[in-house]
């Protein structure tokens, strides 16, 4: 099993080659979940900052992120040349934390513990919302936590309300 850093690139190896435009043209194409931009415009109107936390690449995060209107994305620095995927992954700083996760060298929690760090920002203002096993640990950091259509029935235990 590979941890979480040659997992990252060796998923990035895959991709060595295809254009730019292909991961440009799948984030506008993917389909969003209903409610999702009502959800975020709402949140913000009440006066939350909204971003999008990924796993993935910023070049589609960021793509995602101004079709749902949030306030920012922290992802993965897939890179490219000529256009194309180089088989690189910069991995995001945020992901890492010297406080952080105890159990995985990049997690989300790391993302919330330096937004909260940089921001001042006590944690229970921390909302958070996660569908997959690797948002666990985010959400456990979370003043109220959110899985949403989990993909495993593990995330019930991690958030509050499901």
């Amino acid at each position: 099993s590979l941890g979480g850093d040659e997992r990252s690139q060796a998923i990035a190896e895959l991709f060595r080659g295809v254009p730019r435009s292909t991961f440009e043209q799948v984030a506008r194409e993917i389909p969003l979940t209903p409610g999702a931009v009502d959800t975020v415009i709402t949140l913000r109107k009440r006066g939350y900052t909204v971003g999008v936390v990924t796993d993935s690449y910023r070049i589609a995060a960021e793509i995602v992120r101004r079709r749902v209107f949030a306030d920012f994305s922290v992802a993965h620095l897939l890179r490219f040349r000529a256009g194309h995927a180089a088989g690189e992954l910069a991995v995001s700083p945020l992901f890492r934390h010297p406080q952080g996760c105890t159990v995985h060298p990049l997690c989300k929690q790391n993302v919330v513990l330096h937004l909260k760090d940089r921001f001042g920002i006590e944690g229970d203002r921390v909302l958070a919302v996660g569908d997959g096993l690797n948002d666990a640990c985010m959400l456990r950091a979370a003043g109220f936590s959110f899985a949403f259509e989990p993909k495993s029935p593990l995330l019930h235990a991690a958030a509050a309300y499901t």
